[in-house]
């Protein structure tokens, strides 16, 4: 009986451990997102005013007043995130998820 209790304790502590192993691996690796405005579904092809950042951080952007259509940003940690873009007087928002070592595809339209 003690010897099963013991193998017990041991694949818990053993599950805990690699929990949190992969925990911080997470934390540790970065993302690429795209971002995209469109307009009819495609592509904008017009300047626009870009502004994202984390949700837990709003005032620490990652990206502000980029003016393309369509951008790529590289080593982003995984988290809660928001895009605003604004077109004239137009102003869309889109929250998204990034996930560890991943390439995300954010679509706003415009129109």
């Amino acid at each position: 009986m003690n010897t099963i209790i013991k193998l017990i304790i041991t694949a818990t502590l053993l599950t805990g451990v690699s929990g949190a192993s992969m925990a911080a691996w997470a934390d540790n690796n970065t993302s690429e997102v795209r971002l995209v405005a469109t307009i009819d579904d495609g592509p904008a092809f017009q300047p626009v005013e870009w502004t994202v950042f984390r949700v837990d951080n709003p005032s620490a952007k990652i990206a502000d007043k980029t003016r393309r259509h369509s951008f790529t940003l590289r080593k982003v940690k995984p988290g809660r995130y928001t895009a605003i873009v604004k077109r004239g007087e137009e102003t869309r928002r889109r929250d998204f998820y990034v996930m560890a070592d991943t390439t995300s595809r954010v679509r706003i339209p415009v129109d």
